[in-house]
């Protein structure tokens, strides 16, 4: 490997802080080491209690840079540069001092937070990545796996910080993403953001590869974080030349420093395929299933349909979903869709995040009676479901005799998502799924 892996997860809190920034700051404590590579972002499983915002990990790959350098970021003023190339350093020594940060800035006193920081040279297998963004990962079994890696780490409280740091340094892209996050002057953290939301639309429409910027549906500013966290904004998208054009965007309050990430963001990579009969709470799971009884709203404007494959599920699609809702109100049984979404245990349901309607049921509503075929009189209905008889001369026709027209569905086959300000950061937007080959992903 090129560079030591240094990787860091769970410092921060409802109320403050910012995983993110912690890399800043030990970038700027280790200025005597060089990015190998760009700093990793990595969000794991979505579905996990006890998260503290985000479940984001950072991986910062680190070293003696050789060949080129590019300006990924600047702290306070300095320019960050990533190197193509490098060779790995004493990660004991970088270990210790990474360390101090960690323990000077991380939110201890939240009952959630519990840090942990991991400095291999040898990076663990991708499984450990694959298990942390899709299930729940035992401390025991990742301790473990570092120690054949022959790893050095650190745990705070009840270390469970290790599993997301162990899981950013195990990440082997299949997809990715970029995201430049700026970040504020400590000293106006905590108050109101100052961002010009016209800026933000602007960037989104001239920018052709970034995605959830602005929710247009609740007019919503969607790259700035509601938490009173140091972090600014945070752009994402498929091409980190444009994100940094992007970010130079953006008017209003100056950022004191910001950095450039490779992600997992926006791949659905916390999507597994399964059935219904295979469902196991806290998984976040792919559907392909006929709607069996359309929707009902419940208390709060939640709308539930019954799908099924097989086996039943209730879908849910909570009031955030937004107009999503709208689209489900109007499947009826016989419809062939796929949700995408997460398992909840009690009820069990599935919560929609996406939703892709395969193939539509033709509906046909009653138009009139059917003509006699013997003597072109228009017949009489003999009751619900018996049939039609002619007046004149008794003869007889089944009820799906009747004149027919076909009705108007009001929705079409192809891909639906909730506001942007309600997907999560896993999550792959149809603005991604567009520019791929969508059958793919079938």
């Amino acid at each position: 490997m090129a560079a030591t892996l240094l990787a860091f997860d769970d410092t921060d809190s409802p109320d403050g802080m910012c995983t993110t920034f912690l890399a800043t700051l030990i970038l700027k404590e280790l200025e005597d080491y060089d990015l190998i590579g760009l700093p990793r972002l990595v969000r794991l499983n979505p579905n996990i209690p006890w998260k503290t915002r985000g479940n984001a990990a950072i991986c910062l790959p680190l070293g003696e840079g050789r060949g080129d350098a590019t300006v990924c970021g600047e702290i306070d003023g300095s320019p960050v540069r990533s190197f193509e190339r490098g060779t790995p350093v004493l990660s004991s020594v970088m270990l210790d001092a990474a360390a101090k940060v960690l323990e000077r800035v991380a939110e201890f006193e939240c009952e959630k937070t519990n840090p942990g920081i991991v400095c291999t040279n040898r990076r663990p297998p991708p499984r450990m990545y694959w298990q942390t963004v899709r299930s729940v990962v035992e401390l025991a079994d990742v301790e473990a796996c570092l120690a054949e890696c022959g790893a050095s780490w650190k745990k705070y409280k009840n270390g469970r910080g290790i599993i997301g740091a162990a899981s950013a340094a195990s990440w082997r892209p299949q997809d990715r993403t970029w995201e430049v996050i700026a970040y504020r002057d400590t000293s106006l953290v905590g108050t109101p953001r100052a961002i010009d939301p016209k800026s933000v639309v602007e960037m989104d429409r001239r920018t052709a590869h970034t995605f959830n910027n602005y929710d247009y549906e609740m007019k919503h500013v969607a790259i700035t974080p509601a938490s009173p966290c140091p972090v600014l904004f945070g752009i994402r998208g498929d091409s980190p030349e444009e994100l940094l054009e992007a970010r130079q965007m953006i008017r209003g309050e100056a950022p004191s420093s910001w950095l450039l990430f490779l992600t997992n963001q926006g791949t659905d990579d916390h999507i597994l395929s399964r059935r219904i009969h295979e469902l196991a709470p806290g998984m976040s799971v792919r559907i392909s299933a006929r709607v069996v009884r359309q929707a009902s709203t419940i208390e709060g404007g939640h709308v539930i349909i019954r799908i099924s494959d097989g086996d039943e599920v209730d879908a849910a699609f909570y009031e955030p979903s937004g107009s999503l809702r709208g689209v489900a109100r109007k499947l009826v049984a016989g419809d062939h869709v796929i949700v995408f979404g997460s398992v909840r245990e009690e009820p069990r349901t599935i919560n929609v995040e996406k939703l892709q309607i395969v193939g539509l049921q033709e509906m046909r509503v009653k138009r009139s009676n059917p003509v006699c075929p013997s003597c072109s009189k228009r017949m009489g209905s003999m009751g619900a479901g018996q049939g039609y008889r002619c007046k004149v001369c008794g003869e007889r026709m089944p009820a799906s005799a009747a004149e027919a027209v076909t009705v108007p569905r009001g929705v079409t086959t192809g891909w639906y998502e909730p506001p942007v300000a309600s997907r999560r950061h896993l999550y792959k937007p149809i603005r991604r799924m567009t520019r791929e080959n969508i059958n793919n992903l079938l």
